[in-house]
Parts: structure tokens; C-alpha cells; sequence
């Protein structure tokens, strides 16, 4: 998908399957602006932002596979210095994404995650008392198979600045990394950009080719170390002197699987929902300590009212609604027919029970894709999106 320089790269078997293991499906959105949105706190003292904030959706869900994104840097004469960050809603705060990818053609930096979300790309235009060398380093796994996709996921570091974890998504642990694809097989060698330190890696596989599309782990970590910085020639770099490379140990031997099961482990993935021409999902997070039960409403004509207590109509379906749990919390209402009957809707978001929630509400309509972000007392309900069918 591309999108006003921006782009997601979504392999095959990136959706997770459904619960019968039949194949899933996820509309997939890019959205941006060139301001904030309301409530949330800007990037931390020391950036610059260089490009549009974007939302890239579904967010609040898990992928079987990471996501590739590619942000825009078309105006720097460099790399150099520039950060991805994401905003995390459990803290409400940006941190930053371990950087996976540079395309040097096209000036852009990319990132692999798991989950999607809120990101933006910025400039480190100052030192801060953290550190007085930000200047990440690289490594490259220098391992090739035919027909073969890496993927890199971080499993412990022990970095020359320690101080350093607490500035990443998930305090760098998980970050993943997996390198360019065309037509869906790789291009050259998976590469990572990382802080200074000892990197400790575990390293999974897929095949781009053929019947097998599996995800398969090796059994032992491969670990790197990174003594000195990358250092940026324009859009290019001199690999063989910058990125440390590394490969992976004897002795272990390729599992069926995701890496699982201790430090660095992939979250579960979602179970997809349903989507159609009109999709409304409500995202948010919940805390240990501070649960909501928030409740996405869809009004229409003649007296459509689509919610928890009445999930289902002719033509929409209330299919994923969240109480009490922790973690990321999802609702979804969309519809089962591909016309949708004419007159005015409206989509609401109530806060039912809870503390004081920020949330997200995605709505696609007709293949078009809009956000909106807010903030709801209990009691108190919302219009997410107002809109006509003629």
C-alpha cells in the first residue's frame, strides 16, 4: 500500500488465521496529517519532525508476521540521525522504533512491527543528558537460502548505554527486523540499525516461494556485537565497514513457529474480524488499575441501533466487544451485505464503566479510511463519525 511517499509492506501469511484456520481477512488503512492529534503529548525534547504523522490501521492488533512500514525523508541530505517513533497508548507516550530498513532510492526509512499504529518520523537535533552519543550502529545477518525471508528479533542487549532501552517500544526487546522484499522474496541481506552494545537475536524464517509459507525459528540465539556507529555518505553507506556481521551459531537446528515462550517472544496474533464495505473498529488500552468498558454504537435509519445488547441487523453485525480485560481492547461493527440502505448514520463511542479512556475509532466507508482520536468521561458519549448514504 503507498500513500503520499508512505508504504506498508505486508507479506503472505502477515494475517493471522481465523479460529478454524481458514484464511482471515484485514482492511489494511493509511492515514496522515500534518498535526497532532488532540490529546495526545508530543515527542520528547531533542526531535525535530520531519514528516506527516501516520495512522496506519487496523491498530490494537497483532500480525503473524511483522508489517513493514517505509516513512518518507525526501528533504534530509541523509539517514543520519533519523528516528521512527510510535506512540504507545499503555503509557501515553512516543518511543522509538528500532529502524529496519533504509531505501536509498526512494529516501525513506522503514520499520517492522508487529502491531500498527500511530507513528511519526523525526530528527534527533540536539544532545540530551541521557547519552551525549545517540548514533545508532548496524549489524547484518550474513546469511542467505533461496527463496528465503529473515526475519530478526531482539532477544536480550547489553548496550554501552543502558539508558538507551527505556527511549524504545517494549524497552527494545521484541524490536524486529526484516529486510526489503520485492515481488515478495528478499532483497540482499537482512540489516539492522541498533544502539552500541551486545545484541542478542533470535532469527526466524518463511519461505517467498512454493506451498510452505510456515514461520520457522532457530532454536538458538545468534548474538553481535556493535562497537561504533553507522555513518551516513548521503542515501548510502559503506556496508562493509559499517554493518558488523554476524550469523547464526552451531549446534541448533530450525522449529515450526513463531519465537515464543520467554525474552523477546512474539505476541499472540488476532483473530481477525469482520469488514465490508462500511467497517467501524474502536480501539483502546487497558490498564491493570484502570479498566473501561467502552461501547461502540452505530445509529441509522429506520431505527437502526447496532451495540452489545442488539448485535446484529439485516445488514450489520456487532462481531467483537470488550468488557474488563487488560491489554488492547477492540470493538468492531460492520456490514454483512455490500449495499448498504440509504439515509443518515451515525457512529458513537460511550464510555460505560470505567475511569476517563483516550481511544481510536477507524471507520472505512466504500474504501475510503478515516481516524478519530478522543477522550471520554463514563457516562459520556461521543460521535466518532456522522455520514449519508443516498
Amino acid at each position: 500500500m503507498d500513500y503520499e511517499g508512505f508504504s506498508l509492506v505486508i507479506k503472505t501469511e502477515t494475517v493471522p488465521r481465523l479460529q478454524s484456520n481458514a484464511s482471515g481477512t484485514v482492511a489494511f488503512s493509511i492515514n496522515t496529517s500534518s498535526s497532532i492529534d488532540s490529546g495526545i503529548a508530543g515527542l520528547p525534547a531533542g526531535y525535530s519532525i520531519i514528516s506527516k504523522y501516520l495512522k496506519a490501521g487496523p491498530e490494537a492488533f497483532y500480525f503473524n508476521l511483522p508489517v513493514q512500514i517505509y516513512l518518507p525523508a525526501s528533504g534530509e541530505s541523509s539517514p543520519q540521525n533519523l528516528i521512527v517513533f510510535k506512540y504507545s497508548p499503555n503509557i501515553q507516550e512516543w518511543k522509538i522504533v528500532t529502524t529496519s530498513a533504509i531505501d536509498t532510492a526512494g529516501k525513506r526509512i522503514g520499520v517492522d512491527v508487529l502491531e500498527l499504529g500511530y507513528f511519526v518520523l523525526a530528527k534527533k537535533i540536539s544532545a540530551d543528558n541521557t547519552m551525549s552519543d545517540f548514533r545508532q550502529g548496524g549489524c547484518v545477518f550474513d546469511y542467505q537460502e533461496l527463496w528465503t525471508n529473515f526475519i530478526l528479533t531482539v532477544n536480550s542487549a547489553a548496550l554501552e548505554k543502558p539508558e538507551q532501552l527505556a527511549l524504545f517500544a517494549n524497552g527494545f526487546i521484541g524490536g524486529t527486523y526484516s529486510g526489503p522484499v520485492f515481488q515478495g522474496c528478499p532483497e540482499g541481506k537482512t540489516k539492522a540499525i541498533v544502539p552500541q552494545g551486545t545484541i542478542s537475536f533470535w532469527v526466524s524464517k518463511t519461505l517467498c516461494q512454493g506451498s510452505d509459507r510456515q514461520i520457522y525459528t532457530y532454536s538458538l540465539p545468534a548474538s553481535v556485537t556493535v562497537s561504533d556507529p553507522l555513518n551516513f555518505n548521503g542515501w548510502s553507506t559503506y556496508d562493509a565497514v559499517t554493518y558488523v556481521p554476524f550469523t547464526l551459531p552451531a549446534g541448533g537446528s530450525w522449529i515450526l513457529g513463531r519465537p515464543s515462550g520467554g525474552s523477546g517472544s512474539w505476541p499472540p496474533p488476532t483473530i481477525p474480524f469482520g469488514s465490508g464495505t462500511f467497517q467501524a473498529t474502536l480501539t483502546w488500552y487497558n490498564s491493570a488499575g484502570e479498566i473501561t468498558d467502552l461501547d461502540l454504537h452505530l445509529y441509522g435509519p429506520d431505527n437502526l441501533h447496532i451495540f452489545y445488547q442488539n448485535r446484529t441487523s439485516a445488514n450489520f453485525e456487532l462481531d467483537r466487544d470488550w468488557t474488563s480485560q487488560t491489554g488492547n481492547a477492540i470493538e468492531n461493527i460492520y456490514s454483512t451485505t455490500t449495499s448498504i440502505p440509504s439515509g443518515n448514520y451515525e457512529v458513537k463511542v460511550h464510555n460505560y464503566s470505567g475511569v476517563q479512556k483516550s481511544f481510536n475509532v477507524r471507520v472505512i466507508l466504500n474504501g475510503a479510511s478515516s481516524n478519530f482520536s478522543g477522550t471520554v468521561s463514563q457516562g459520556q458519549e461521543v460521535t466518532a463519525r456522522s455520514f449519508t448514504i443516498q
